[in-house]
């Protein structure tokens, strides 16, 4: 039968309708997505449902969970060509060929533009390969194809807008962001988009102030309730100071409670060394956090995973344990596999950063520097974003003030200031440059 996306789908109308929600709910980043994929996947005709389990497990950014969603996904005989298409970039995610199944969905979303799947899949697969300009373009196409009157469409403005601010047209990204929410204001996402905007642009309280004005939009239960935490406590850093920050990390970040998910100690992670740039203590924040990451080494799945686990050990004073986990990460990048995503990533970028905190982390700050300065532009080759990866560009900053390399500093210190003019951090950072020329 079609779908109401005019694509031609396998099972029973129950399946299918069911598989429509599910993909509305994942566009608008809530839980409901869950019981309708279960629905739908319970129907053994709708291999299209199946197929979504195993995306949302390959979207965790974990090999464990992407494997457990092949594995439940089981053996599909793809009935047409767009089941078959999606079969092929499943597999090439989860054998770790992340680019090409990438362009799988390239090519997926050039015969069916519409399809929901594989747009809401390709998004984040973008996100996790740090590709911006897909970030953008995707849902730029899908703008033209969809249906206007489809209830989803109002979240591809959202999709859009993240793209624009990864591109750095904050502009632009602020204005598609508000349009989504004009008209969907559940769509935590557009609102995640904006929220980066204040981020990259200094703008604390004002991101404090939108995200108090819309609790009642983002504070209850959704995917992304805890990432949204974080960039309350980032802006909360800037213009609270590091209680306020710290009391954020504890009551919605982690807790230290059982069982988080990898984006958890990510958030976490990040959180924490910003703080400990600052010289605020964390206490056993860190071992915790340590441990945590030290329970699922993965084997370099994911370099972006991987040094968030770095600034975690490093963070909690494991520097045996840090010094073995970018060890392997080495190993990794030596992998000439042309197909093997993350090992380009390590040997691009994400190497070094990792060298760079552990250099760090030994006060060996002229080696800090050493590592993360030829590489501080190519960062989004292990993913994340902008906002996510200032933190390794925050202990570049930091590592040259220690080293003594004013100069160096100070080019920092003008590129931060010009992109975040009304940033306290950046501005503590010029009034210790100021003092150490002296």
């Amino acid at each position: 039968m079609k779908d109401r996306f005019g694509l031609e789908t396998r099972g029973d109308p129950e399946a299918v309708s069911a598989l429509e929600q599910a993909v509305g709910a994942l566009f608008a980043m809530q839980p409901e997505a869950m019981g309708f994929l279960k629905t739908a996947a319970s129907d053994p005709d709708c291999a299209l449902g199946r197929m979504l389990g195993a995306y949302l497990g390959l979207m965790s950014s974990e090999r464990g969970p992407g494997a457990a969603g092949l594995a439940r996904m089981g053996e599909i005989a793809p009935a047409d060509a767009r089941e078959a298409a999606h079969l092929a970039v499943i597999r090439a995610w989860a054998a770790g060929d992340w680019a090409g199944a990438s362009r799988r969905l390239d090519d997926l979303l050039e015969t069916w533009p519409t399809d929901p799947i594989a747009l809401n899949a390709g998004h984040q697969l973008d996100f996790f390969l740090g590709d911006a300009a897909r970030l953008r373009s995707r849902p730029a196409k899908a703008l033209e194809a969809w249906d206007p009157a489809d209830p989803a469409y109002p979240y591809l403005h959202g999709l859009q807008a993240f793209g624009l601010e990864e591109l750095g047209d904050y502009p632009a990204a602020e204005a598609a962001a508000r349009r989504a929410l004009e008209a969907a204001p559940r769509d935590v996402w557009a609102q995640h988009a904006l929220v980066h905007v204040l981020e990259m642009q200094g703008r604390s309280q004002a991101g404090l102030d939108l995200l108090e004005a819309r609790r009642a939009d983002w504070g209850h239960d959704h995917f992304l309730k805890v990432h949204t935490s974080w960039h309350a406590a980032l802006f909360a850093l800037e213009s609270d100071g590091p209680e306020r920050a710290l009391a954020l990390h504890d009551g919605a970040v982690w807790d230290g409670g059982p069982d988080p998910l990898a984006m958890t100690l990510i958030d976490s992670a990040g959180l924490l060394w910003r703080l400990k740039l600052d010289g605020v203590e964390a206490g056993g924040r860190w071992d915790r956090l340590s441990e945590e990451w030290a329970l699922r080494d993965e084997g370099a799945w994911y370099a972006f995973n991987d040094l968030h686990a770095v600034l975690a050990h490093c963070g909690a004073g494991r520097l045996e344990r840090a010094r073995a986990l970018v060890d392997r990460m080495a190993e990794a990048a030596a992998n000439p596999d042309p197909a093997a995503t993350n090992a380009q990533a390590l040997r691009s970028a994400g190497l070094p950063a990792a060298q760079g905190v552990l250099a760090f982390a030994e006060d060996d700050f002229e080696a800090s520097v050493a590592f993360l300065a030829p590489v501080r532009r190519l960062l989004s080759v292990f993913g994340g974003s902008h906002a996510q990866r200032d933190a390794w560009q925050r202990t570049l900053l930091v590592a040259a003030l220690r080293a003594g390399e004013t100069g160096f500093a100070r080019v920092l210190v003008d590129e931060r200031l010009a992109e975040r003019p009304e940033s306290p951090w950046s501005r503590a950072r010029l009034t210790e440059l100021d003092a150490l020329s002296r």
